[in-house]
């Protein structure tokens, strides 16, 4: 091998290395989303989005709050729910890129008596019984507002759509 063979081994093994090494570092991975605020969501995906205004999402007439939630079950014959609470922020420029933030412990809540619950169906939202969470996978996100009661039970929730 000649020297001039050489140098262009070396010059695009350095340019490969540096190539890798960039595309590497841009990526986003559930550890670098936690950690930088310019990390956004959308319905579960990662990207950067740079230097971008955030407002607070909003909630619908009648909700105060948002959860995610972890789990369903039956327990003595009532349904319920594992949630961590949670906070909203949407992209003022773009409000398909939204970032939920725990905000306290997760908690175990029941529903009251005629809960209302609504999950997506595609693009629709459809009523069904609280039960139904038990044994079925949402499409969309984990994410949903939600009202309570005097007891702490749920009294309605909604899943949240994020084109």
């Amino acid at each position: 091998m000649n020297h001039r063979s050489a140098s262009a081994l070396v010059v695009l093994a350095s340019a490969a290395a540096l190539l890798v090494a960039e595309c590497g570092s841009s990526s986003a991975s559930p550890r670098s989303a936690a950690s930088n605020p310019a990390v956004s969501t959308k319905a579960g995906s990662a990207r950067t989005t740079g230097a971008t205004a955030w407002k607070p999402c909003h909630l619908p007439a009648g909700y105060k709050h948002f959860f995610k939630l972890d789990s369903a079950k039956k327990v003595s014959g009532n349904t319920v729910v594992r949630v961590t609470p949670q906070t909203c922020k949407v992209n003022t420029e773009n409000d398909e890129d939204v970032v939920y933030t725990p905000s306290g412990a997760a908690r175990s809540l029941g529903f009251a008596s005629g809960a209302s619950v609504k999950v997506l169906r595609d693009t629709t939202t459809v009523k069904v019984a609280p039960k139904w969470l038990v044994n079925h996978e949402l499409t969309n996100t984990p994410y949903f507002h939600y009202r309570v009661n005097g007891q702490n039970q749920i009294t309605a929730m909604q899943e949240i759509y994020h084109p």
